[in-house]
Parts: structure tokens; sequence; C-alpha cells
């Protein structure tokens, strides 16, 4: 009588998530064809243990909460899995390899399904004929490794198109209907969508989505012990690595349709936050030049104001006016940089030109309420009575602020009266 195999396996696949109990059924792994291994548990895995004797493994130390960094392993773990799915050379009557890999967690609900839904998404953004992963340095524990050649058909379904993160875990439940990674690591994967699935390490820490979330994180930790981030930690969004308007737009667009909002409503999230807001409409909206309305100095555009609502319990029909916010929320800038690396927790925000100086704001890092009612953390809020808001169809070349603002505002001048060039001056 046939042994029994792992019941819950991918479609498509020969990927198997279960709980730490599988580990011991020995006889159920070697009948499901295991050779590689993938345990996303903080478990402490004794050397030469017997249940992991023979297999390929690797160790993801990781607890199951919201703010566990699981994205910094989808390059590792896809490699794995990929070499994994490949490795095996006996045949079957069909020609495939019989390699399996089973991914674990604690109950093969959360961290387990996490890792195998980024495989998922990666695989299927490859192209239809791609190169054996190399091998890492380990030996491989079977002799039939020496007959393995590259010209072996690997053990992949394509789909048709890339898989998002709602269609990979339709397939994943499919084979275990009740896993449910938690809200953090959907995050994260929807986060690795936006990405394209970087297939690399330094792809993943090197892209502007991984980058601001990394150093929100920080930011986070740093509040949390009731003191100001480190300058490392701070990004200022017109300093970023940007060749064009173009790429800036892409990265922006692709961030506010991942729908990550926080848990507490009136907080906006400061992971990866962009400027523009999910609902608004695909044609394109006049660009907002903020300006110290005592001398006209460029204070920020409108690709750096951070959208906010007042709380869902908030009326607005208690005030019974329909005054626009008494703030202007934006992300941290360049010309913040002095102020911010005093250390403060909260302060003033002055106009950076440095023959005016105005109080134009105030910055708190534990957070801003807005004069609607809603909450901003961290908070750098500038005083609609202090500037002037000049509306543009056309965005300015320059990407630093601080300086000249873009020309092509809308700014009607009176007749006769002519523009001055240089420092933006009107």
């Amino acid at each position: 009588m046939d042994a029994p195999t792992l019941p819950s396996k991918c479609p498509g696949y020969n990927i198997y998530v279960d709980g730490f109990q599988a580990l011991r059924q020995p006889q159920v792994l070697q009948a499901s064809n295991i050779t590689h291994v993938v345990s996303v548990i903080d478990w402490k895995f004794k050397p030469g243990w017997a249940p992991l004797r023979g297999v390929q493994h690797l160790h993801i130390p990781l607890d199951d909460v919201y703010d566990s960094n699981i994205l910094e392993h989808f390059p590792r773990s896809n490699a794995f899995i990929h070499e994994g799915l490949n490795y095996w050379p006996t045949k079957s009557s069909e020609g495939l390899d019989q390699s399996g890999v089973l991914v674990h967690c604690a109950m093969g609900v959360s961290r387990s399904a996490t890792i195998v839904l980024a495989y998922l998404m990666w695989i299927s953004r490859q192209p239809r004929s791609i190169q054996h992963p190399e091998k890492n340095s380990n030996p491989v524990p079977s002799s039939a490794t020496e007959e393995s050649n590259d010209s072996t058909p690997e053990m992949i379904s394509l789909p048709p198109t890339p898989l998002t993160v709602d269609s990979a875990l339709a397939l994943l439940r499919e084979g275990r209907p009740h896993v449910e990674p938690n809200s953090g690591f959907i995050k994260q994967l929807r986060m690795y969508e936006a990405m394209n699935c970087p297939t690399t390490q330094e792809q993943l820490e090197s892209h502007k989505i991984y980058r601001r979330w990394i150093n929100s994180r920080n930011v986070m930790d740093a509040l949390s012990s009731n003191r100001a981030p480190e300058m490392a930690n701070i990004t200022f969004r017109d300093e970023e690595d940007e060749s064009d308007d173009e790429s800036n737009s892409n990265i922006n667009d692709q961030m506010s349709g991942l729908g990550l909002s926080s848990k507490d409503a009136e907080i906006t999230d400061p992971d990866i936050s962009t400027s523009s807001s999910p609902n608004e409409a695909a044609s394109p909206a006049p660009e907002v030049e903020l300006k110290c309305r005592k001398c006209r100095r460029l204070i920020a555009r409108s690709n750096f104001i951070i959208p906010h609502k007042p709380p869902p319990h908030r009326d607005p029909s208690v005030d019974g006016s329909m005054e626009p916010c008494a703030h202007v929320f934006l992300h941290p800038l360049s010309w913040m940089r002095d102020t911010l690396a005093q250390g403060e927790l909260d302060g003033r925000l002055s106009c950076p030109n440095l023959k005016c100086g105005a109080n134009i704001g105030k910055f708190a890092w534990q957070g801003l309420r807005c004069s609607c009612g809603g909450w901003v953390t961290p908070g750098f809020g500038i005083a609609r009575s202090k500037v002037d808001e000049a509306r543009s169809f056309k965005r300015g070349s320059g990407s630093r602020l601080g300086g000249a603002p873009a020309a092509g505002n809308a700014v009607r001048l009176p007749p006769g009266m002519r523009r001055s060039s240089g420092n933006g001056n009107l």
C-alpha cells in the first residue's frame, strides 16, 4: 500500500504548505518527494535533527506578527524554492521532475503561505524559458545529484499573465483553503507586486518603494522610544534619485493603488505614503505650488503634499462651515534639513529663504492634528495663512525645493507687470 502524501499542494507546482507537524511524518515527506524544506518559524533547529536529514533546509526565523519584515527574505526563498522544484533527476512517466518543496510555519496559515505567494508572483513574471538558479555551496545529500543536468525540464507552470496578490492567493487556496497571511504580510506582498517582484536582494533593497518603507519603519521605531529619528533614516522626497518626473509619477501611481490604509483611520500611515489620493480622477489635475506669502519663495509642489481626511466619527455639519483645513501637510523636504538635524521632536518651520525666515508652520514627529480633526503622523504642517497657492497644469523641471520656482504657473499678473527672473520673486 502506498504511503499517504502531504495533503496541501499548490495546484500546478510540487509545493506543499503545512504546519510544523509535517516534519514529524518522514514517510509522508518521502512519499511526497520532498527534497527541500523552508521553515518560516522562530525555532532553534538542532544540527543533524533527524526529520531534516537528507533534505536541503532553508530556515527563516520569523514571528507571525504584523510588523515582521518578511519581504526581505523573498529573493532568497524564491531562489531556494525554484532550485528545489528543479533538483530531483528521477523522471516520472510524464517526463517531469519529481522533486517537492515543503514550506511550513507553525500552523501552515500565514508565514508559510506568504513565502509561497511571493514565489508564485515572482515565477509568473519570469520568461517562459529561464535558466536554473546557481546551486548553493552546500552539497546536496543525495548521490543522484551527479546525474542531474541543466537540460532537465523545469517543474513550473507559468500562468498566461503575471499573478497578483489576490489571484495568487486564490490559486493557493485551491490546495489549502484556510491559508490567511496576516495584514502586515499582505501589505508587504502588495509592495512586492508594485515593485514587479525583484529577483535579487540588491534589486529589492535598492528599490525606491522598499527604501521608503524601511525608512518609515526606522522613523516609527524611534518615535516609539520618544526620540527623534536619525537623519540617515529621514527620506527627503525632493532629493530622491529621480531620472525624470514621469518616473516619479509612475512610482506614486503604483504606491497609491496599494490600498495600504492605516489601522487607525485618524492617522496617516507614513509607510510608503503617497502624494496622490487613490480616489483621484484619472485626468491630469492642476498642480499646486505653495509659496511663502512674504517673499514668494517656492515651498512645495503638490507631489509632496500628504492628503488627509477628518476622522469618520466627525460630523462635518457640526461646525456648519466648509472652510478648508488650516494646514497643508508635507513629506519631509530638503529645506527642512537644518531644522530636523537638531534632533528635536517638534518645532517651527521657517521659510527656506534666509533673507525672509518667516514662520510658516510647525512639525511634530509624533503627529499633528489638523483643524478638520484629522491626525497626521509624522506631521509637517504648513499654515495656509502663511502661503499662497499657485496652480499650474505643467510640472516644473526642478526636483529640489527652496530655489527658484518653475515657470508656467497660472497666477495672472496685472497688465504691464512683468515677472522678474532669478530668485522667483514676483
